[in-house]
């Protein structure tokens, strides 16, 4: 057993875990362009680098934790991390495209077991009444590696990008070597999990509504950005910066606010939120107006994610539905340029009135679901 200032060191590394994944996908959306000169790519072939961690990724997420449920969380995610550090290795010494093609899947598969695991293990150190404020915490951290991982990877690139994978590799090893608190495998709970399923497809629904009308719009909000603002790549960036650093910061105090008032009563004040701060982009008058609309749809994004995620982790099976559920978060944020950037295309209103509508359809779900909510509390 470890000793109390062990387990709070190992406590403070799932958070850290938190950070890692975002940041290694981030960051190499951050140099696509200097990804292509290196390998000799086009800037849509070297984009290709992005689907190749992402669909891996958000794939295996449906059933990783089912995968692992027999095995102790914490020797899952240690594991996943020493995959994730040899993975950073060899996108880092990747000297041709295929190989750092393979880096970049390494890595993705890793990180797709590590990202849920990582909420189960809350789960079991965290009294309920905290859960909340913990899984703030954690989000706010995977914020945190959103916002961090343009400037790394742009300080990086002065001297050679492939350096960021030099912190992702430091960080996994920080993770294996220190470690995670040790928890018990998860139990299978079947007497009960068939009643869960129906909930549990509102919620994939809420979390795919999430990416897609709120995460995913970053893409949409920096083409708004150029064609009315004629901003440059720099300041759009800062723009959709603002929105991560305004939920690591707040993310932390949602979580609190759950565990204080209700999980479905911050749903529903986060959802509105997100839902009108996303249909008034079009007719906002200027980029600061805009910064300030996105980082309240960006906190509450994150409102919404811990909101779900906390109900996931406290019902009846839920641990072994959690990284179906968050996988749908990276779903929506793929449907995004497919499906809402030629509406906006057409008719830049209709553009970002479609997401409000899907956020604010979402929550009308999860309202036929409240005895579910209030089982919770």
């Amino acid at each position: 057993m470890p000793s109390m200032r062990q387990h709070a060191l190992q406590t403070k590394m799932v958070y850290l875990g938190g950070f890692v994944g975002p940041f290694a996908a981030q960051s190499m959306i951050a140099v696509i362009p200097d990804i292509g000169v290196t390998f000799g790519k086009t800037v849509q072939e070297a984009a290709f680098a992005v689907s190749a961690y992402m669909i891996p990724f958000a794939t295996t997420m449906l059933f990783s934790t089912a995968l692992v449920r027999k095995l102790p969380p914490h020797l899952v995610v240690l594991s996943a991390y020493m995959a994730t550090a040899l993975g950073s290795l060899v996108c880092f010494t990747a000297g041709s495209w295929p190989v750092f093609i393979t880096g970049i899947v390494i890595m993705s598969l890793s990180n797709a077991f590590t990202l849920p695991v990582l909420q189960v293990i809350l789960r079991e150190i965290i009294p309920p009444d905290e859960l909340g404020q913990a899984l703030g915490t954690y989000f706010a951290m995977q914020s945190l590696g959103n916002c961090a991982a343009p400037l790394v990877a742009g300080l990086a690139s002065i001297a050679n990008w492939q350096f960021m994978y030099l912190a992702v590799m430091a960080i996994s090893l920080a993770m294996v070597i220190v470690g995670v608190p040790p928890v018990n495998p998860v139990p299978k709970e079947q007497t009960r999990r068939r009643a869960a399923i129906r909930p549990m497809i509102v919620h994939i629904l809420t979390i795919l509504a999430v990416g897609m009308g709120i995460i995913g719009m970053g893409a949409v909000l920096t083409v708004h950005l150029e064609g009315v603002f004629g901003m440059p790549a720099s300041s759009r960036g800062f723009v959709i910066m603002v929105g991560g650093l305004a939920a690591f910061f707040v993310a932390r105090k949602i979580g609190a606010l759950v565990d204080d008032y209700g999980a479905l009563r911050i749903l529903t004040m986060t959802a509105v939120a997100a839902a009108v701060s996303i249909g008034v982009m079009p007719i906002l008058p200027s980029p600061i107006v805009i910064a300030v609309f996105w980082a309240v749809a960006f906190v509450a994004a994150q409102g919404m994610q811990t909101t779900v995620t906390y109900s996931v982790l406290r019902m009846p099976g839920g641990a072994s539905f959690n990284s179906t559920v968050l996988a749908f978060r990276f779903f929506g944020l793929a449907l995004t340029p497919i499906l809402i950037l030629p509406i906006y295309f057409k008719s830049p209103v209709a553009g970002f009135a479609l997401p409000a509508a899907c956020l604010l359809a979402a929550l009308g779900l999860q309202w036929t679901q409240r005895r579910q909510w209030q089982q919770l509390t």
